[in-house]
């Protein structure tokens, strides 16, 4: 019966302190009356009905006291975890711009003490309503639709052979990735004015050229933001489903292409520089083709990273779509 205690065990990973008892219960008794009306408690006959129930963890929720939500007990751990990050990384990094924009451009301690205060908790506010809301319209429109993906998806080889589950995405690599994403999203929409070449004297700033023009830089700013909310959207999605699978892949793939067609048009366009930094630049070098030079250059990187990600989606979608049942 260890086969059956490591299902149990991992379809209570995620199920609330004060639920477990009941639900590991009813789960218990779910798998002894299918091994009753088989009749037979061989080791065969236990893999068959466990594999009949399929994942655990759907069975595990199925077995949980539901009141009415927004937000469902399928989606409802992943939710709180993300909006937990994407609320402390929104206030972190809103923190970190207004110290910079105060050493910077100075001014009053009490200003700068009272706007951190306020923006901090615009950043808050705003980062709990974008996941709350990206999470509930994913509970009212997708979630058959990932929960039948995660069903069909699952095998006994994913059973853990200990209690901790080894999942195929790295959830510290997920979270990382949403926490840079967060802070990206943060700086371009609050603080990309500081984005610039600062020239020192003595230790302190004594000039900083602006890098983007930013008039022509918001014409962008919807676009780019935009896809910073996809890419937030994808990371939630890696999270629910724990391993590549061929539509995760295949979502991973349109995320990277339009991304790299964001970028191809960004980089099309040379006002979206400081025209004082272009000058500058044509002073001390040949321009035009120093500058063309670099945006080609960043657009053949950026196309290699994409392309490999992309690849190691589908690959990593193979290797786990081989899995013995």
């Amino acid at each position: 019966m260890e086969l059956q205690e490591r299902y149990i065990a991992a379809g209570l990973k995620h199920i609330p302190p004060g639920e477990k008892t009941e639900v590991e219960k009813a789960m218990r008794r779910i798998i002894a009356e299918r091994l009753e009306g088989r009749g037979d408690v061989s080791e065969e006959t236990e893999r068959e009905v466990l594999r009949g129930l399929g994942n655990p963890r759907l069975l595990a929720e199925r077995q949980l006291k539901e009141a009415p939500h927004l937000i469902g007990p399928e989606l409802y751990g992943t939710y709180f975890m993300i909006v937990k990050i994407v609320m402390t990384v929104a206030v972190i990094g809103t923190l970190i711009g207004n110290t910079v924009d105060f050493i910077v451009n100075g001014g009053g301690l009490l200003g700068y003490l009272a706007q951190s205060f306020a923006t901090a908790l615009s950043a808050a506010i705003g980062a709990f309503g974008w996941v709350t809301l990206v999470f509930a319209i994913m509970e009212k429109t997708a979630k058959q639709k990932i929960l039948t993906e995660i069903q069909e998806d699952w095998s006994l080889a994913d059973l853990p052979e200990k209690e901790v589950p080894q999942k195929p995405f790295s959830r510290v690599g997920v979270i990382i990735g949403i926490i840079f994403t967060m802070l990206f999203l943060v700086l371009v929409n609050q603080y990309s004015h500081l984005l610039g070449f600062y020239y020192t004297l003595d230790g302190s700033i004594q000039e900083m050229i602006p890098m983007l023009d930013q008039e022509v830089f918001r014409n962008y700013l919807p676009y780019i933001n935009g896809m910073l909310v996809l890419q937030l959207l994808f990371s939630a999605s890696k999270l629910v489903f724990r391993k590549w699978t061929y539509p995760v892949a295949t979502a991973n793939l349109i995320l990277n292409v339009l991304s790299f067609l964001l970028l191809w048009f960004i980089l099309q366009d040379d006002s979206i520089l400081n025209p004082e930094l272009v000058r500058k630049i044509a002073e001390a070098t040949d321009g035009n083709r120093v500058l063309h030079t670099a945006f080609n250059s960043i657009k053949a990187v950026f196309l290699f990273i994409f392309l490999l990600d992309s690849f190691e989606g589908f690959h990593d979608a193979y290797n786990n779509s081989k899995k013995p049942a």
